[in-house]
């Protein structure tokens, strides 16, 4: 089920990293807007999501699209396609060698496949739902680890300040009860490596969800169990994220009640 959205959605985010790995070592603080303080966005940004909206609108014209610089391209359908063409633009415009893009779609509010291709290194992660969860060609499995002293954390922070405050609550909060927690700022792929048991959970305060739209599926074909803080389904509405294995999904929910948030 959805094999020609999977493929289009392939291709779009492979076209699209590889004009952004050509632009990789071009990209300067001179091409940079800021749209709010800590918030930036390239041309290259701009460029690589009109591939990404050309690819869909040719081939599911009647499809809705929520992108992270165009906004909402309104239709009324029960496809809704969320786009990140450039996750980790501040990683891109000072070089660090981590960013991704990333693809969704939703089906009446309910995320059934998801692609993020990783451009300096080719990886493509991808999943659709009841079909498992790949890196390439290999199928990719959730951590299986039950002890939260053992657990590798990932976590981000979404735009302004009220989210970074959240984000460094939650490193205070875990840094000495779990082996390690860490964020790279680049929330897609830092879901993707949580859905390939890289890390063994993901935790996210707020952001947007075409940032996180992919990496649920991700985590969720992998073999996580995935809501929100409240412990409530993932939707379109979502903003928060709480992703790890059966077991210590609870377990992190516990400790994340004990987090006073800003």
């Amino acid at each position: 089920m959805y094999e020609t959205e999977l493929k289009i959605a392939k291709a779009a985010a492979r076209q699209a990293g590889q004009f952004l790995k050509k632009e990789y070592n071009k990209a300067g603080k001179a091409s940079i807007q800021y749209k709010t303080p800590g918030d930036t966005v390239t041309y290259c940004d701009k460029n690589a999501e009109k591939i990404i909206i050309q690819a869909i609108k040719k081939y599911f014209p009647g499809h809705t699209i929520i992108s992270e610089e165009a906004g909402l391209l309104k239709k009324k359908s029960d496809y809704v396609w969320t786009i990140d063409p450039l996750d980790g633009t501040n990683n891109f415009v000072t070089h660090i060698p981590l960013f991704t893009t990333s693809i969704a779609m939703f089906y009446k509010n309910k995320v059934v496949l998801g692609v993020t291709y990783v451009p300096l290194t080719g990886e493509m992660y991808w999943a659709s739902e009841n079909n498992g969860a790949y890196k390439n060609n290999t199928k990719i499995k959730v951590s299986k680890l039950q002890t939260l002293s053992k657990m590798f954390i990932s976590f981000s922070n979404g735009k302004g300040t009220s989210s970074i405050k959240k984000a460094f609550q939650i490193y205070k909060h875990f840094r000495f009860k779990a082996y390690r927690c860490r964020n790279y700022s680049c929330t897609t792929i830092q879901m993707a490596m949580t859905a390939a048991g890289y890390f063994d959970a993901y935790l996210l305060p707020q952001h947007n969800i075409w940032d996180i739209a992919a990496g649920i599926i991700l985590a969720q074909e992998a073999g996580a169990h995935v809501t929100d803080w409240k412990n409530k389904p993932i939707t379109i509405k979502s903003t928060s994220v709480v992703a790890a294995n059966k077991k210590m999904h609870p377990v992190l929910l516990k400790e994340l009640k004990k987090i006073k948030l800003a």
